[in-house]
C-alpha cells in the first residue's frame, strides 16, 4: 500500500491558500467598497437578497455538491479506464450541467418575484421591489459560476490549483471595478450603484469561467457538446449528485434560513450578517476550504485503490493543518471583531451602529470557524466511500437545529443569535460526522 503523500498535500493546499488569499483580499476591498457607499440601508439589504438566492445554487450545483459527487467518478475512471474515457466523460457532464444551468437561470429570472417572496417573506415592499429587479440582473451569474466551478473541480483532480483558486478573484475585480466606476467617475447614490454592483456580478461569473478554458485544453479537451443523459456514468453520477446537494450544503442552506428570519428583524440585519459572514470566510477560503479542495482528489484515489491506511493518515494530517490554522486566527478575530470591523469598514454610510450589527455576528460567525473547516475535510470522505445516505440524514437533522436555535437565540441575541445557531449547528455536525466514521469504519479498523 502506497503512504500518504503529504509533500503533495501540503503544495496543492499552499498553492489553493495562496491563489484564495489574492481572492479573498480583493473580496475585502469589495465589501469595503460597498460598506462605503452603500452602507448597511434597505438598499444593501435588498442587495444581499438578491445575490444570496443565485449564490447558494452556486454552492449546491456547482463548487460543492457536484464537485463532491463528481471527483471521485472523474479520478476513478482516470486510474481504470484511462484518460480517454476520463475525458469523455467529463464532457458530457459539462454538456448536461450547461442545459441545466440555462433552465434554472431562465426560471430564475422569470419567477424573481415568487422566489423573493417565498424566501424572504418579511422583507418591505420596497427592499422586495428592488431586490427582484437586482435578482434579474445577477442570476444569469449562476450560469457562469455553476460550469467554471466544474471546470475548477476537473483541475483540481489534475493537480492543477493556483489559477483555480485566483479565478475566483475575477468575481471580485468587476464587481469593485464597476462600482468605483459608477461612485467615483458618475457620482451615482447608493440605489443606482447597486445596480453597478450587480452587473459587475455577471461580468465576473464571464471572466472565471474563460480564465479555465486554456489550462483545460492543456490537460487535453477539445471542446465540444455530448448529451447522454442515460448512460451508466451519468445515473452514477446522479445517484451521489443528488444526496450530496443536501449533505455537503447544510452551512449554505443554514445561511438561507438565518436570511429568512433575518427579514423580520430590523432594518440591517441581513446586510450586517452578510458582512460579517464574509469578514469569516476569508480564512476559512484561504485555510479550511483549500484545505479541503487539496484532499478530495486524495480521497477517491486512494478509496479507488482501497488504501484505507492512507485515507486515515490524509484525514488526520487534514485536521491537523486546519485546527493549527484555524484555532488562532478564531481568538483573534473574536477579540478583535470590533476592532477589524471598523478598521476595515467604517467609513462612508457605514456607521457605529452599522460596525455594532457586523461586530456581534462576527464573534458568533467565527465560534463556529474551525468546525466549518473541519467539516469541509470529513464530509467528502463518504462521498468517496460511495456512502450519500449518512450525510443526507445527518444534514436534515443539522438544518432542524438550525431552525431551533434560531428561533430561540434571536429572541436574545436579536440576528447575531442567528449567527452563532449556525456556529453551534456546525459543531454538532463535526462530532457527529466523526462518530458515524467510525461507526462505519471507514479509516480505522479493529
Amino acid at each position: 500500500m502506497k503512504s500518504i503523500n503529504t509533500k503533495t498535500i501540503t503544495k496543492n493546499t499552499a498553492n489553493m491558500s495562496f491563489a484564495v488569499f489574492i481572492s479573498r483580499i480583493l473580496g475585502l476591498l469589495r465589501d469595503m467598497v460597498m460598506a462605503k457607499y452603500i452602507g448597511t440601508s434597505f438598499v444593501s439589504d435588498a442587495f444581499n437578497i438578491a445575490f444570496i438566492i443565485p449564490n447558494l445554487l452556486r454552492r449546491l450545483f456547482g463548487e460543492g455538491a457536484l464537485s463532491a459527487a463528481f471527483v471521485p467518478i472523474y479520478n476513478e475512471f482516470g486510474i481504470k479506464r484511462g484518460k480517454k474515457y476520463q475525458i469523455y466523460f467529463a464532457i458530457n457532464v459539462l454538456s448536461i450541467l450547461s442545459f441545466l444551468l440555462l433552465v434554472l437561470t431562465l426560471l430564475g429570472v422569470i419567477f424573481a418575484p415568487l422566489i423573493i417572496k417565498i424566501t424572504y417573506p418579511g422583507a418591505t415592499t420596497q427592499v422586495a421591489d428592488l431586490a427582484i429587479k437586482l435578482s434579474r440582473i445577477m442570476f444569469p451569474y449562476l450560469f457562469f459560476i455553476g460550469l467554471s466551478s466544474t471546470l475548477i473541480a476537473i483541475l483540481n483532480s489534475h493537480n492543477k490549483f493556483f489559477v483555480t483558486g485566483l479565478s475566483s478573484a475575477l468575481l471580485n475585480i468587476g464587481w469593485i471595478f464597476f462600482v468605483l466606476f459608477g461612485a467615483i467617475a458618475l457620482k451615482k447614490e447608493a440605489y443606482d450603484l447597486v445596480f453597478f454592483a450587480a452587473y459587475g456580478v455577471m461580468l465576473g461569473g464571464f471572466l472565471q469561467t474563460i480564465i479555465n478554458l486554456p489550462l483545460l485544453k492543456k490537460v487535453g479537451y477539445q471542446f465540444k457538446v455530448i448529451l447522454k443523459l442515460k448512460s451508466n456514468s451519468m445515473l452514477m453520477l446522479w445517484k451521489r449528485f443528488i444526496p450530496a446537494m443536501f449533505g455537503l450544503g447544510v452551512r449554505e442552506i443554514n445561511l438561507i434560513i438565518d436570511g429568512i428570519i433575518a427579514s423580520f428583524l430590523p432594518i440591517g440585519s441581513i446586510t450586517a450578517l452578510g458582512f460579517a459572514n464574509r469578514l469569516m470566510q476569508l480564512p476559512l477560503g484561504v485555510f479550511g476550504i483549500a484545505v479541503g479542495t487539496a484532499v478530495l482528489p486524495q480521497y477517491s484515489r486512494l478509496f479507488t485503490e482501497k488504501n484505507i491506511p492512507a485515507i486515515s493518515e490524509t484525514l488526520k494530517y487534514s485536521i491537523k493543518m486546519i485546527l493549527l490554522l484555524l484555532l488562532p486566527t478564531s481568538i483573534i478575530m473574536i477579540l478583535g471583531s470590533d476592532f477589524i470591523v471598523s478598521m476595515l469598514l467604517q467609513r462612508g454610510l457605514f456607521d457605529e451602529v452599522s460596525v455594532q450589527m457586523t461586530s456581534k455576528a462576527l464573534i458568533c460567525y467565527t465560534i463556529g470557524l474551525s468546525f466549518y473547516g473541519l467539516n469541509q475535510v470529513v464530509t467528502p470522505l463518504f462521498y468517496a466511500a460511495k456512502d450519500t445516505k449518512t450525510p443526507v440524514i445527518i444534514a436534515t437533522f443539522m438544518v432542524v437545529l438550525n431552525i431551533i436555535l434560531n428561533l430561540i437565540l434571536m429572541q436574545f441575541l436579536q440576528h447575531a443569535g442567528l449567527a452563532l445557531s449556525t456556529s453551534i449547528t456546525a459543531a454538532v455536525q463535526f462530532i457527529i460526522l466523526l462518530i458515524m466514521v467510525k461507526k462505519k469504519r471507514l479509516l480505522w479498523t479493529k
